[in-house]
């Protein structure tokens, strides 16, 4: 037996309201905002309290453009840097893929937000 579904109803705006955001998309914005925020704090200790990132990068411009744009990248390989001291190997290049799946998936939701 086959079964057909038809168009979803539309939902009709209120009459007279401006459209705001929603209680909803305000707090994934704050939890968004909050996520954002945790690895740019490590890379800061990171960069203050240890020599590990001036190790995992040869210059300061990689790991200040990944503080703005790949930030759960830029940590995650300084810290599989740190980890073997001398460079990313094997299992460690997982976590650093983890990062930009991180960092891909921020830039989706940022994106969806913004809509």
């Amino acid at each position: 037996m086959t079964y057909t579904f038809g168009q979803l109803p539309r939902r009709n705006p209120p009459v007279g309201k401006k459209a705001t955001a929603s209680s909803g998309s305000l707090i994934a914005f704050f939890l968004l905002l909050g996520f954002a925020s945790v690895p740019r704090l490590f890379i800061l200790g990171f960069w203050i309290f240890s020599s590990g990132l001036g190790d995992a990068f040869t210059n300061w411009i990689i790991p200040a453009a990944g503080f703005f744009i790949a930030p759960w990248t830029t940590l995650l390989y300084a810290w599989m840097w740190a980890i073997s001291s001398d460079a990313v190997h094997g299992w460690e290049w997982l976590a650093v893929v983890i990062g930009l799946l991180l960092d891909l998936w921020f830039v989706a939701v940022a994106a969806r937000l913004a809509r």
